[in-house]
């Protein structure tokens, strides 16, 4: 069974080490072909795999690049039939084994069509060799609309996993981790004219509407490197500035506005004149099945609790979806947005050994406004101590009064240390 690796690299130090890992962790590493866009500076070499039967790379200088979904679109056509296919970013770990591991769950889906997909385990380059291989692995669940019509997702813990033994329905497919059939690169064409947000909430939605069904593996594969620390962004490339000097055509921000016109457009998020064409949904399951078994109201930017919530995702019925985006929207009618600036210091959380911190935004009547748990997988600064604040936006129709840090460590009898509370 042959697996097509894509992965679109910009100016990444780490593609070559994310190259080795993936061969060397792999169960058949003959079996691995991969697809390559290479967005390179004149420092980077890989000449170690031009001469090699199982690499297709195209090369192209950083100034060249249109950004992220167009290498993408690139890398779809090197595919030349392999079974299966591993969508990547440059940056990344494996389990071992775990090409074996993940055509494994693909069987274990009973699904004729399944992505195994998820936000990625965490890494540090500089740190390789601590690496939580045992780590619990994420969902995706959604945070908030943007102003500009996108979806921010953030990870999640599967809470019990260890209970598992095949991957869970998920709502959303992460653009640096999905593993799937690979016959998909021809089905599901990367709109090249996308430029990097929205690239997730696409493969979603059209994913599902090409008729194939989404699953979160029920233990971790792939770690990835989140901090882009080290690494230029494309953004910081495609500037203004260089646009003038003429190193470049177009700026990142120029990309974006058409990128994100178009993607509004295929959410149907507003009318336009633009003709997606093969870029547009699949005719297998339709744009408003989506919506009714993720939980989300695109028309008016509505994600319903279950789905924040981080539940299942399930098709409800009409009256039931109807019934949770009016509640929604008759409480953002009395809500309003609330920023909150969290910092503390380090010796207000002593232990070295915690499982998660709680943090909370209380009213009041110390009833939870905004929850999130600190963990060492995705929020390794925090939890280290390295970074002592926290900043979120949040929408309440109750106003914020405090906020809450509350460490639960193996250290401390009965789990929980001191709690910290801060008022607004």
């Amino acid at each position: 069974m042959k697996i097509f690796v894509q992965i679109a690299s910009y100016r990444d130090p780490e593609l070559i080490p994310t190259i080795e890992d993936c061969l060397n962790k792999a169960k058949n590493p003959e079996n691995l072909t991969f697809g390559i866009c290479w967005q390179r500076d004149e420092t980077e070499n890989l000449s170690k795999y031009q001469d090699d039967s199982r690499f297709r790379i195209l090369e192209h200088d950083w100034k060249e690049s249109k950004g992220l979904c167009w290498a993408r679109s690139l890398i779809q056509k090197l595919w030349r039939g392999e079974d299966y296919t591993l969508q990547l970013d440059s940056h990344h770990r494996f389990a071992q084994d775990w090409d074996e591991k993940l055509i494994n769950m693909m069987k274990l889906t009973g699904s004729e069509k399944p992505i195994i997909t998820s936000y990625a385990a965490i890494y540090e380059p500089d740190n390789d060799e601590n690496i939580n291989y045992n780590c619990v692995p994420f969902k995706m669940i959604p945070e908030r609309f943007t102003e500009q019509g996108t979806i921010l997702f953030r990870p999640w813990h599967i809470q019990g996993n260890e209970k598992l033994d095949k991957p869970i329905p998920a709502r959303f497919v992460s653009g640096h981790f999905y593993f799937t059939l690979g016959v998909h690169c021809h089905e599901y064409k990367y709109d090249p004219n996308l430029y990097f947000a929205g690239d997730e909430i696409s493969l979603s939605i059209r994913s599902y509407t090409l008729g194939y069904d989404l699953f979160h593996p029920h233990e971790t594969v792939v770690w990835h490197e989140y901090t882009r620390k080290g690494r230029v962004k494309h953004w910081d490339d495609h500037t203004t500035k260089k646009k003038e000097s003429g190193e470049i055509k177009k700026t990142w921000g120029e990309r974006d506005l058409i990128s994100k016109k178009r993607l509004r457009t295929m959410l149907k998020e507003e009318e336009s004149d633009i003709d997606l064409g093969q870029y547009g949904l699949g005719k297998k399951r339709t744009h408003h099945d989506y919506e009714l078994y993720t939980g989300i109201d695109f028309r008016n930017r509505v994600i319903h609790k279950r789905a924040l919530g981080g539940e299942d995702p399930k098709t409800v019925s009409e009256e039931e979806w109807l019934r949770n985006t009016l509640e929604i929207i008759t409480h953002k009618e009395h809500a309003e947005e609330y920023v909150i600036k969290a910092e503390w210091g380090s010796e207000d959380m002593p232990e070295d050994n915690y499982k998660f911190w709680y943090f909370g935004v209380e009213d009041d009547k110390e009833q939870i406004l905004f929850r999130k748990d600190f963990t060492p997988e995705s929020d390794p600064l925090i939890l280290r101590r390295k970074l002592n604040s926290f900043t979120t936006i949040i929408s309440s129709s109750k106003k914020p009064v405090k906020w809450v840090l509350w460490g639960y460590s193996n250290n401390v009898e009965g789990g929980w240390s001191k709690r910290i509370e801060k008022y607004i």
